[in-house]
């Protein structure tokens, strides 16, 4: 007869050892669907730039290109319009101030100078008539007035004369009355005399003035129109080189047309464009450096124009010191302008990464140094060397700071030897 046999159960160990190998399998296999899951890129690391976060003075620069160009640079207009009658010097000849340049001609400027000569001139001496005819007036009115007085002299000795006659009866009392009548008539005469001289002498005052003034607006208007036609001979304002000057006989220039350039080549200045990002930024005052031949040189901003074309702005820099031996115009300089005091920071070095992500975000290796994944970052100021990092990474932190390319739709990046 066949006994039955027992099953024998498990320990309570044993199912905890089943249950805890269940739960590590399940685990692993969630971490390899979820490892799955991560968007990763394999890439050599030998192909790649891996920086360290640092702390650090940050020195706010910025680089920027610089044309070698004169101090003071004054061009050559056509005042006056005309064809071009006789060219006296050569582009590129040194001039001094006041040397003639080129001669225009203009037919119409000429005939309008002469009319408008002669029509001053005419003016001019109507009114200077005028003057003399109120001067011919006045010493009339003053020969007038001296004849009166005089005669009134006389008749106050005949009068006092013929009151000791008239007395001795050596005279008639009709003789006495008639000197009596008319020292007064004369006497009436004077005072009508010396009030008509005082309108008359207010009157003169003030036309006196107003003619004045008009033959010196007609004096103006000649001289004016004089400079106006000897504006058609073209002088150098300065002494200079003529950098620019064409200007061939015969042809037309238009009023107002630029006729060439005068540069005073014994001092030069930087002029350099700048992205307009940095145009609250930059000010007079501030200094940049550049280096040339082996030799650092130093520059100053001594001017900042406002106007902002096509994304960049202007400014002006001199020389710190001794120029560079023999610049050239026209010449280039890299240069690197600073725009504050250095500042501690942490630094993030600057590289390709920040084309492809504006700095939003990097890709940061972690401890073992085979991964590197995504992280968001937030930055600030940059200038040729680094960035400043305001949030997302730490000092000593290991970053990939080459050119992302094709890695930047990725979350994880994987280095390979």
């Amino acid at each position: 007869m066949d006994k039955a046999i027992e099953k024998k159960k498990l320990a309570i160990w044993q199912w905890g050892l089943i249950v805890a190998l269940i739960a590590a399998g399940g685990w692993y296999l969630y971490q390899l669907l979820a490892d799955a899951s991560i968007r990763t890129y394999r890439i050599s690391q030998e192909q790649l730039i891996v920086s360290d976060v640092e702390y650090g003075a940050f020195e706010d620069l910025i680089p920027i290109r610089g044309t070698i160009q004169p101090f003071q640079s004054v061009f050559l207009d056509a005042v006056i319009g005309g064809a071009v009658e006789e060219v006296f010097v050569e582009e590129g000849s040194f001039v001094e101030a006041g040397a003639p340049l080129v001669q225009l001609t203009n037919t119409e400027t000429r005939l309008n100078a002469a009319q408008a000569d002669a029509g001053t001139t005419e003016q001019l001496n109507f009114l200077n008539n005028l003057t003399t005819g109120f001067e011919y007036s006045r010493l009339s009115t003053e020969r007038q007035r001296i004849d009166t007085e005089y005669r009134i002299i006389t008749l106050k000795r005949q009068k006092e004369r013929f009151e000791k006659l008239i007395s001795d009866s050596l005279i008639s009392e009709e003789e006495y009355d008639a000197i009596t009548d008319e020292l007064i008539y004369q006497e009436k005469v004077l005072a009508n005399l010396k009030a008509f001289q005082q309108v008359q002498d207010t009157e003169r005052e003030v036309r006196l003035i107003q003619i004045q003034e008009q033959i010196a607006m007609l004096e103006e208007n000649l001289q004016i129109s004089q400079t106006s036609f000897d504006s058609l001979l073209v002088r150098a304002p300065i002494s200079g080189q003529l950098t620019s000057f064409p200007v061939e006989i015969g042809e037309s220039k238009q009023n107002g047309q630029r006729l060439g350039q005068i540069d005073v080549i014994d001092r030069y200045k930087v002029v350099a464009q700048i992205d307009e990002y940095y145009v609250s930024r930059v000010t007079a005052g501030q200094d940049a450096n550049f280096s040339l031949g082996g030799i650092e040189f130093g520059a100053s901003v001594t001017k900042v124009y406002p106007e902002i074309t096509e994304g960049t702005f202007e400014v002006d820099l001199i020389f710190q010191g001794m120029p560079p031996a023999n610049i050239r115009r026209g010449q280039t300089l890299q240069m690197e302008l600073t725009l504050g005091n250095p500042v501690e920071s942490l630094l993030l070095p600057l590289g390709g990464f920040i084309q492809d992500t504006g700095g939003n975000w990097v890709f940061v290796l972690d401890a073992s140094g085979e991964f590197a994944m995504r992280r968001d970052i937030r930055v600030g100021r940059r200038n040729i060397r680094y960035v400043e990092v305001r949030e997302g990474l730490r000092q000593g932190e290991r970053v990939i700071t080459s050119s992302y390319g094709q890695m930047a739709d990725m979350e994880r990046i994987q280095l390979t030897q």
